[in-house]
């Protein structure tokens, strides 16, 4: 029997999980990415793998197998490759409103069973010595099955995972348009080459529209190239610093991360109002000089601490903040994969989407999914969804 000939447009996370799951399951897999690598926002992002907070049911139900994918996925991997840091994530409030917030989500967790510890400021402080804590907090949580991930380790593995079953990957290699009918979908690509096969992916994040078009179908993104808090978010990158954190902290003013070599990751989501992807902010500006103050208020050892660099972070949002997966023509021949949280749930919706492209079976996770919602819209005809405990990309 052939195999299945399946295009991939995109090598971010959502691309090269569905790549390699289509190439174990024995497709003819060829991807064809822009740029490089993880060029988009799967090298931009926080990379916090949760389920906290997320909503309704269904998608936190998502998140929640997600996460297990990732951990069954990192047990079973044969490389010495480590993405996913099993650390948990700290998390409080200080002002009134948030604690009540918190408390809320707290006790919905509680009842969907998720696992969630309550600390005294004497356990958090005996884990991170250096940490400062606000008088104020009284209250701290920590969600021990929460993980940080390293997204290059994890797109290395799932590459290399794609490459030795046989997956082709062609980089710079630019999309221009896409034919589809009954028996076959085509590919032009902007060096007047082009590619035929059954079945294409389309998982190139906040570009997916560009790509839609081609196909004459609108479909309602966010526009993460414009400043705007839902769409773009700061990630600053600290000089190795003399700190013990090996977790996720999610503290009033400031979420920290560690990133290797000693080095932290911070984000402010409060100051996301200026974020541009158009202007990048000044490592000496006003958002670097604020987050550095606000860690300096957070941890001992700071006092000359620097910021390397810092990016925007463009998320790929649905315009209802929920996933787009499935099918989008008639024909069933081309397939959408486009959500926020992708460093979450992309190796798990991989594994689904290969299945039901290879053998027609839905999975029940998936069923409330359907990009069906998103199509012929724009953002505008979507109500405005709330962004928060929301970092640039998960």
């Amino acid at each position: 029997m052939q195999k299945k000939r399946i295009a991939v447009i995109g090598a971010g996370v959502l691309g090269l999980s569905v790549a390699r799951a289509l190439a174990i399951a024995g497709a003819d897999v060829t991807i064809f990415e822009r740029q490089h690598i993880g060029a988009g926002t799967s090298s931009t992002t926080f990379a916090w793998v949760n389920a906290n907070g997320k909503q309704p049911e269904s998608y936190y139900q998502l998140n929640v197998a997600a996460m297990q994918e990732h951990v069954a996925l990192q047990e079973q991997a044969q490389t010495e490759g480590q993405w996913l840091i099993r650390s948990g994530t700290y998390e409080w409030a200080t002002d009134e409103q948030a604690k009540t917030r918190l408390e809320k989500r707290v006790t919905s967790l509680q009842a969907l069973n998720y696992r969630t510890l309550l600390l005294t400021r004497a356990q958090i402080t005996q884990r991170v010595p250096e940490i400062r804590l606000d008088p104020r907090a009284d209250a701290f949580w920590h969600f021990p099955e929460e993980c940080l991930l390293h997204p290059a380790i994890l797109l290395a593995w799932l590459w290399s995972e794609a490459r030795r079953c046989g997956a082709k990957l062609n980089n710079f290699a630019d999309v221009v348009d896409i034919q589809e009918n009954e028996r076959e979908v085509s590919l032009a690509l902007s060096d007047s080459s082009c590619w035929q096969g059954d079945q294409l992916v389309i998982a190139t994040g906040r570009w997916s529209q560009e790509l839609m078009a081609c196909l004459d179908l609108k479909l309602a993104l966010i526009d993460a190239s414009q400043a705007n808090k839902i769409a773009c978010g700061f990630l600053a990158v600290t000089t190795p610093l003399f700190t013990q954190l090996s977790a996720n902290l999610i503290s009033p003013q400031l979420n920290v991360r560690p990133d290797g070599g000693g080095r932290l990751l911070l984000q402010a989501p409060d100051l996301d109002y200026c974020a541009n992807p158009a202007a990048p902010a000044a490592v000496q500006g006003y958002v670097g000089q604020e987050m550095l103050n606000r860690l300096r208020r957070l941890f001992d050892n700071c006092e000359f601490a620097k910021i390397e660099r810092i990016a925007v972070g463009q998320r790929s949002r649905p315009a209802d903040g929920l996933p787009g997966i499935g099918y989008v023509t008639p024909h069933k021949r081309t397939y959408l994969m486009v959500t926020h949280s992708g460093m979450t749930l992309g190796p798990l919706l991989g594994r689904l989407v290969a299945n039901e492209m290879l053998t027609g079976q839905r999975a029940e996770l998936l069923s409330e999914f359907s990009p069906d919602r998103l199509l012929g819209k724009s953002a505008q005809d979507f109500p405005a969804f709330s962004t928060l405990h929301f970092p640039a990309a998960q």
